[in-house]
């Protein structure tokens, strides 16, 4: 009763499991695969990783803490790649003994002082705090559209390389990262392939004067984030991509930021080319039509959905999660659980940049809070007041469109930030 459950073995959980490990706190984790990697492991039974699928950070800034990719990387890692990466950080510090395998969650519930885990093999263990570590990639959402479609529908967590598309018309629903990289499979395999945007979205080149984009950034921006996003805006309008208008995509009605950056220019190519066509939003199915909302329609035989990802738990109850006034939970500082003191959460959060360096902070700051509680430190009286009743401003002063996925945002540097000065207050 003394250990901590982590739940998952993907990169959140590693990065906790390494965090709770270098502070001598007793812990195991369990993955439902059959070994590290979460959803970078393609060939886990279930997984939305498809054979396309790269980084869409580069290497140099996509590393766990201390840990950087390996220099002989590419720019951008394949998913392979990235699964290699992991199963490297996790054998480097020894973390697969503390982990059982081929083991799913089956339900979480507090029992007294501590909490009971129910697994899949009928088994019951008691922890003294459990760490959600699942990720947010797992739980599809649907679109709502009027009418039946009477061809093959997916959501894109199905997909897994272009094969499916051989001599099929085919419409992808979506603009993210995963969209547009199935778009482009499509653009290639499919007899005709069409892709279904709701609105207008920026394109990002992977590179920047021979540079990776994020890197280039990271060199180059500007103190004022305001000014940053002017020049940004320019240089894509401007000079990098152009008027997206002429490659049939409607012009972003949105700033730069205000959106998760897609950082994709093959789809542009490909439409320039006619290899796949832009849609405008779906308005209805009639057997294997899709109307458009501009009145056009296509008739296909495969729909992919690549509308994302529902941030749930199935294992907790409903009356277990902290809500917010938006649509997904509300731990404080995308962590803590405001209803109970040893419930935590890792990797729920988006950002618009590299995401593992603040995987390793979060499981860093889980691991002071709990050094910290065994010492009964003064900073938790206060702490524990915090995260019932205030509410921290995580995206700072940017604006975000209003879909589930933004719900997540956070600002990279006041979140990296507020998870230091945390981590420094319970240290001392």
């Amino acid at each position: 009763m003394q250990k901590y459950l982590i739940i998952g073995a993907g990169p959140a959980g590693l990065a906790t499991a390494l965090a709770l490990k270098k502070a001598f706190i007793p812990f195991e984790m369990v993955d439902a695969g059959d070994k590290v990697g979460g959803i970078w492991d393609i060939e886990r039974k279930e997984t939305p990783m498809y054979k396309s699928a790269h980084f869409i950070s580069s290497k140099s800034l996509s590393g766990f803490k201390n840990f950087p990719m390996p220099k002989e990387y590419p720019d951008y890692p394949s998913h392979s790649l990235v699964q290699s990466y992991l199963e490297k950080f996790s054998s480097h510090f020894k973390l697969e003994s503390f982990a059982r395998f081929n083991t799913k969650v089956l339900k979480v519930e507090p029992y007294g002082e501590y909490w009971k885990v129910s697994f899949d093999d009928k088994s019951e263990k008691f922890y003294k705090g459990v760490i959600c570590a699942t990720g947010i990639t797992w739980h599809t959402q649907l679109p709502q559209i009027k009418g039946v479609f009477e061809g093959e529908f997916i959501h894109s967590f199905d997909y897994k390389n272009r094969d499916i598309f051989r001599g099929k018309q085919v419409l992808i629903i979506g603009g993210g990262n995963s969209g547009c990289d199935i778009a482009c499979d499509a653009a290639k395999a499919a007899d005709k392939a069409f892709i279904s945007l709701r609105r207008g979205y920026y394109f990002i080149p992977k590179y920047t004067m021979g540079i990776p984009s994020d890197l280039f950034k990271e060199k180059f921006s500007f103190p004022l984030k305001s000014i940053d996003t002017k020049v940004s805006e320019f240089l894509l309008n401007k000079v990098l991509v152009g008027n997206l208008e002429n490659f049939g995509l409607a012009k972003p009605d949105h700033s730069l930021m205000e959106s998760h950056p897609i950082m994709n220019n093959r789809l542009l190519h490909y439409l320039g080319h006619g290899d796949i066509t832009a849609k405008k939003n779906v308005l209805e199915f009639k057997g294997k039509k899709v109307i458009f909302e501009d009145g056009t329609e296509e008739e296909v035989d495969l729909i992919i959905a690549a509308t994302g990802y529902k941030r749930t738990f199935p294992f907790l109850s409903e009356d277990l999660l902290d809500k917010g006034t938006g649509r997904e939970i509300d731990p404080y500082l995308q962590i803590f659980s405001r209803k109970f003191d040893k419930l935590f959460f890792v990797g729920g959060i988006e950002v618009s940049s590299a995401i593992f360096g603040l995987l390793s902070l979060q499981g860093e700051l889980i691991a002071a809070y709990l050094k910290a509680e065994e010492k009964n430190s003064d900073s938790i009286k206060n702490f524990l007041l915090d995260k019932k009743s205030r509410n921290i401003n995580l995206k700072g002063k940017n604006k975000y469109i209003d879909s589930l996925r933004h719900q997540r945002y956070v600002d990279k540097k006041l979140y990296e930030n507020l998870l230091l000065n945390h981590i420094q207050m319970f240290s001392k």
